[in-house]
């Protein structure tokens, strides 16, 4: 890996570091404060806000990353700019009219008319949002792209918890606290955008069907990958809260976000950063080099995602005794069900390097709708059956048909060389892990976390350094990089 590479990828782990702790925070206040009905309900609320601002962008954060390099600066923002804005403006008022057409015609309750357009805003805001911060991405300039979803993050908790906690604790009190923070988080990313020269030069003369032409034709059609995360996430809550009664939608949300927020600590700072770091070792370097780039992460990946499964199942209980309520603890198998799905999905910009590299986006929309198509089967013919189980064992078969699609039509560009003695090596350490576990028990909750994260820590610290000392070397030195002063003490492996 590149030094660009490692020091972008520590950057974006490090805020995905912050994001856990505060996800940690949030989690058990709300899980605590909201009956697990109202905590499905507001699973349902982001949800939808996450497809809506998904569907408004159509995509474009894909074409941002992968045609910065190929235009000069100003040209480029003027075009993208000019999309940003009317592209989800135009949006936002068509639901808004709609929305208050269904209002009038009583479809939508007026007890909730005001959360309906306040989601729509929000997701209008988001939106915007997202397009400064991929172009920052796509600079590289991952430093700030940390600090402004820092401060997005921090100051939408302290809005949306203060309101839960000692105002209306409900779905409705944290989107209400959702949406004054949403106001002073888009007005600050305005700001740093300004301070930073963003918009500097823009100019309607620039604008060319040239450029936002095939921009759109390589992002539209990726808005589908976009949204088939979202609708996973949708369609399973969904005929969940309709197959089952609200409370089992409350328990699924929980240990979905809890997924969500593990997969983007654990990989989600490398998985941001590798889009960028492929693409110019691409454009600057040729096939071989990418190739080696991707089949280096891709097998540490697969060596790092049985031992991140398993560990799940062995602490899933007692972070959940800890984190929520005893109504939750029962359903402790499903953090690593989710989870395995979930890490499929933080990985796909891996799997989709080759489709990205030319830019086959319809076929990675192909790929996406049979995905979904599948998805929703399965979910009508097996949650009847076998509730949460079967979705969660869905979402995970869906993900993975995702996956195997891209990496196949993508072969031709880029052959990712899958190492199965890697997972095989990763399947023994985790399952003797697993065999152990049983044995490490504590009468106090707390206490036994503790011990089984640690003898965890300590287990896998050893087996690396004993058994895969070419990756540890390379961890190590990685590290020792980006420390000042401390490059002599680089070693070779």
């Amino acid at each position: 890996m590149s030094n660009q590479l490692i020091k972008h990828s520590m950057i974006y782990s490090l805020f995905q570091l912050f994001m856990i702790f505060a996800g940690l925070i949030s989690f058990p206040i709300l899980t605590k404060s909201l009956t697990t009905e109202e905590y499905g309900i507001l699973g349902l609320i982001t949800v939808t806000l996450s497809m809506l601002a998904s569907f408004g962008k159509l995509g474009i954060q894909h074409g941002i990353v992968r045609y910065r390099e190929d235009y000069e600066k100003t040209t480029f923002i003027s075009n993208i700019t000019y999309l940003a804005i009317l592209g989800p403006f135009a949006l936002a008022l068509v639901l808004m009219a709609f929305s208050l057409l269904l209002y009038r015609l009583d479809y939508i309750p007026p007890d909730y008319i005001d959360i309906v357009l306040i989601v729509i805003f929000l997701a209008f805001a988001e939106q915007i949002r997202n397009f400064i911060v991929n172009y920052f991405i796509s600079v590289q300039e991952s430093a700030l792209v940390a600090k402004i979803r820092i401060m997005s993050k921090l100051i939408t908790m302290i809005f949306t918890l203060s309101v839960v906690v000692l105002i209306l604790a409900s779905a409705k009190g944290f989107v209400y606290g959702f949406l004054v923070a949403e106001i002073i988080v888009f007005s600050l990313t305005l700001y740093i955008a300004k301070r930073q020269e963003l918009f500097a030069g823009i100019n309607l003369s620039r604008v060319s069907a040239k450029i936002y032409k095939p921009l759109l034709l390589f992002s539209i059609p990726l808005l589908g990958l976009e949204m088939v995360s979202m609708l996973h996430a949708f369609v399973d809550r969904y005929l969940i809260k309709y197959f089952m009664e609200a409370r089992f939608l409350g328990y699924y949300s929980a240990y979905y976000n809890m997924a969500t927020m593990l997969a983007a600590l654990i990989i989600g700072g490398l998985t941001t950063a590798i889009v960028p770091a492929y693409l110019k070792t691409w454009n600057e370097q040729g096939r071989e080099k990418t190739e080696a780039l991707l089949n280096r992460i891709f097998n540490l990946l697969l060596l790092m995602y049985p031992i991140i499964v398993i560990s799940l199942w062995v602490v899933s209980k007692e972070l959940f005794e800890l984190l929520t309520t005893k109504e939750y603890v029962a359903y402790a198998y499903l953090l690593p069900l989710i989870a395995m799905g979930v890490l499929l999905q933080s990985a796909m910009p891996l799997f989709s390097a080759g489709l990205k590299i030319k830019k086959a986006s319809m076929t990675m929309f192909y790929c996406v709708i049979f995905s979904a198509v599948l998805n929703l089967v399965l979910n009508l013919i097996f949650i009847p059956l076998y509730g949460l189980t079967a979705a969660a064992v869905t979402t995970t078969v869906s993900y993975a048909c995702i996956a195997a699609g891209f990496a196949y039509f993508g072969s031709g560009t880029l052959t990712p060389k899958v190492n199965l003695y890697v997972l095989l090596r990763s399947c023994i350490y985790a399952g003797i892990f697993l065999l152990f576990s049983p044995y490490i028990q504590h009468e106090i909750n707390v206490i036994q976390l503790i011990l089984k994260v640690s003898a965890g820590v300590v287990y896998f610290c050893l087996i690396f350094i004993l058994f895969e000392k070419p990756l540890t070397l390379f961890l190590f030195n990685s590290v020792l990089k980006r420390i000042p002063g401390a490059k002599h003490m680089v070693k070779q492996s």
